[in-house]
Formats: C-alpha cells, sequence, structure tokens
C-alpha cells in the first residue's frame, strides 16, 4: 500500500512541475523569435541623471537642475521633451524567424517614473495596434503622441512600455489583456513646465 501512495504521490508532484513549467515558460520561445527597438526622434534636448540628480538641457542650454535621483539603472542622458508638445516615437518590430509570418497586437503606454522606480502618473491613454510580420521583415510603427500635463505629471524621467501581446487570448472573466510575448521600455523626460 506505501509503495501505491508513493507511486501516486510522485506521479502527481511530477504533472504539477510539468505543468507549472509549461504555463510559466509559455511564451519564452517566442520572445527569441521577435525583436523590438523603441527609437525616440526629434527631441528638444537631453536629460542627464546620475547619483547628484537630474540635469536639463534645452539643446546645448542648461535649463536646470532638480535633487531628484532615480536608481542607478536610470542614470544616463535621456532625450528631452515637453508637455503639450509631441513625443516622436517609433517601435521597430523584426520577425527573426522560424515562423513565415507572426501576427501581434503592440501596445503603448506612457508613465511617469518615480525615483523608486515604480509608476506614477499616466501620461497616454493605451493605444494598440495589430501588425502581421514575415520572417525577416521590420515593421516601423509611429507611436508619437502628446505628453499632457496634468496636476499628477512631474518633471523627470518618464517610462515608455511596449507591449507584444497575442492577438484574442484576452480572459473575458476576469478581464486580462491577451497573453504577454514580451515588454521593452524607453525613457524620455519633460523638465517642469507649468500650464498657462
Amino acid at each position: 500500500m506505501k509503495k501505491v501512495l508513493s507511486t501516486c504521490l510522485i506521479f502527481f508532484l511530477s504533472t504539477i512541475l510539468v505543468t507549472g513549467q509549461t504555463k510559466q515558460g509559455k511564451h519564452i520561445g517566442e520572445q527569441k523569435m521577435l525583436d523590438v527597438q523603441i527609437e525616440f526622434l526629434n527631441s528638444f534636448g537631453k536629460t542627464v541623471t546620475n547619483a547628484e540628480g537630474t540635469f536639463y538641457y534645452y539643446y546645448n542650454w542648461f535649463l536646470g537642475k532638480e535633487d531628484k535621483v532615480y536608481p542607478p539603472q536610470y542614470w544616463g542622458e535621456y532625450p528631452l521633451y515637453f508637455f503639450g508638445l509631441p513625443t516622436k516615437v517609433l517601435v521597430k518590430v523584426t520577425n527573426l524567424g522560424p515562423r513565415a509570418k507572426t501576427k501581434v497586437m503592440i501596445k503603448t503606454e506612457s508613465y511617469v517614473l518615480r525615483t523608486d522606480g515604480t509608476n506614477g502618473a499616466m501620461l497616454k491613454q493605451p493605444e494598440t495596434i495589430e501588425v502581421e510580420i514575415a520572417k525577416g521583415e521590420t515593421k516601423i510603427i509611429d507611436v508619437t503622441f502628446t505628453t499632457m500635463w496634468t496636476p499628477e505629471a512631474d518633471s523627470g524621467l518618464d517610462r515608455f512600455i511596449v507591449k507584444v501581446l497575442h492577438i484574442n487570448e484576452a480572459d473575458n472573466k476576469t478581464n486580462l489583456e491577451p497573453s504577454l510575448i514580451l515588454q521593452k521600455e524607453g525613457i524620455y523626460c519633460p523638465p517642469r513646465l507649468q500650464p498657462k
């Protein structure tokens, strides 16, 4: 009897482990089939972040500094845009194969990046577009938007998120978006600008 129970228990646990691994790694292979790049164009200058704070430059003129210090992974130089003016962004999606064609949904979002690395205020409504890409092809999608000022918005870094999702796999019962294949992040920055 003990041997039967042990065998049943081993089978049960191995079934759970295999099932869990299948669900968890469902889209890992598909991530390798796609390449996603985010490109910011036509900025008005740059924002530099480091251990000493956040520095704003309009073209080559120094605009000012804030004592905002972001986590080290966000230290660097980023394109500067202004609230109320276009933020020119291109998303480039490449089908690396082996599939002859892939059809996916591209979803874009943008949020204030808080100094603890979390999302702050939403800076644009999420937008989606479906694309079909042949093997070896790169689709360039213009996702330019205007970063609107709101009382919840803040100067400093902002996060632009691109999600690549499966089409028609939304879970209507839980209101979840279709299955996520991969996600990329681009950082840009509007300095403080009070509305008139």
